[in-house]
């Protein structure tokens, strides 16, 4: 019985003396951004930002993805940042002229039509306001 005790007593001990604490909103990433918060980096903007607040939400087109793409721009829109649902980052440059203009990179083709469209070749995938 004494030694039950005293192996309860060592391993209450070891549970307490951790080192490593787990402390809510303690969640900083190599940048300073706190995902607990909703705000993660954006290369483009070069700060913390929270897409669901900056960004322009696009919705899939597909009815079985329920997940949002966001695109954030810089401010002379020449540039875009495609966050996609996997938290993958895609840049995207302007082409075109204006009135005509889309944004374009890794495959990805954004444009405006009655809000703005993401295709992927010829598939669309995402459309938003």
């Amino acid at each position: 019985m004494r030694t039950l005790t005293l192996m309860a007593a060592s391993l209450l001990l070891a549970a307490c003396s951790t080192p490593e604490q787990h402390l809510v909103g303690n969640d900083q990433d190599i940048h300073g951004c706190r995902a607990s918060a909703g705000y993660q980096w954006s290369a483009l903007t070069n700060q913390c930002v929270r897409l669901f607040e900056q960004a322009v939400r696009l919705n899939p087109t597909d009815s079985a993805q329920t997940s949002s793409a966001f695109v954030l721009f810089n401010a002379d829109q020449s540039q875009a940042e495609l966050t996609l649902p996997t938290g993958e980052q895609h840049q995207l440059v302007r082409q075109g002229v204006e009135g005509n203009w889309s944004w374009q990179g890794s495959g990805y083709t954004l444009f405006i039509w009655k809000g703005y469209v993401l295709k992927s070749g010829d598939k669309v995938l995402y459309h938003g306001e």
